[in-house]
């Protein structure tokens, strides 16, 4: 598969858009060529019309980010979404504030590992999207991700780095990734200005093309290691959101890849 085909977009990028009008929503991402999305909630739909539409604009489900708090409540809720969906790639997307420490990443890693170990017989992959806090917390020597994400009794948790966060934090994406070789299905793709603080994502987050992020590294180094996807996620723009989702699709459909 040419990874042209693996780009995908999370919906977050769209969340407003998606509580105002999904089904306009979802056709203008049918427009611009979008073939694989990333949920991110119902965004106040109902789940049965989310993929009712969804697949009307023929938009593929390649992954799913789940609130923090269900995987330790609602995991039936869970499993349900996922066949609606028929995704069995699923994330925790935030671990809430009170769990930022060490006593709450490691309940979050037994929460993740406990869901595993029950839903991976049914061909589910459990993950944890690359965080934008605590980056280099560091437990029982491990930073914090790859402490979660180390694995245990043969079950690991699969890894969503962000070329964002990874960036904003001083370290370098491609060099960062190599971890994870094989356990990183999808990679969010976020471009980063330097020189602004941490918080400013209105001057440090960009359209893909437009900041620092060695994307083509990023993609080299993927198609060699196991990413199914490179999936774009604008949390935010100055530009109208599908305008800045098109110019991030098409500088991605610009690289070219010795191969692919």
């Amino acid at each position: 598969m040419n990874f042209h085909e693996k780009i995908a977009v999370q919906l977050y990028s769209v969340r407003k858009e998606m509580e105002a009008n999904l089904e306009e929503t979802l056709r203008l991402l049918s427009e611009l060529g979008v073939k694989n999305v990333q949920l991110d909630g119902m965004r106040g739909n109902p789940p049965l019309e989310v993929a009712r539409l969804l697949k009307k604009y023929d938009l593929n489900v390649v992954g799913m980010h789940i609130k923090h708090d269900r995987f330790f409540n609602d995991l039936d809720g869970i499993i349900e979404e996922a066949y609606l969906f028929d995704c069995k790639t699923i994330y925790d997307k935030y671990i809430e504030e009170e769990d930022q420490n060490e006593a709450g990443y490691r309940k979050t890693k037994r929460a993740l590992l406990d869901v595993a170990y029950k839903l991976s017989p049914l061909g589910f992959r459990v993950g944890l999207h690359n965080p934008e806090y605590d980056f280099k917390t560091e437990i029982d020597g491990r930073m914090m991700m790859d402490f979660v994400t180390d694995p245990e009794n043969g079950i690991s948790i699969y890894a969503e780095p962000d070329t964002y966060w990874i960036s904003a934090s001083d370290i370098d994406p491609v060099e960062y990734i190599k971890r994870y070789s094989g356990r990183a299905p999808i990679i969010h793709m976020k471009d980063y200005i330097p020189g602004f603080d941490l918080t400013d994502m209105d001057n440090n987050l960009t359209e893909i093309g437009s900041g620092t992020v060695d994307f083509k590294s990023v993609i080299e180094w993927g198609e060699q290691n196991g990413v199914e996807y490179y999936c774009i996620e604008q949390d935010r723009s100055k530009l109208d959101m599908f305008k800045s989702l098109e110019v991030s699709l098409n500088a991605l459909k610009n690289i070219r890849i010795s191969g692919c």
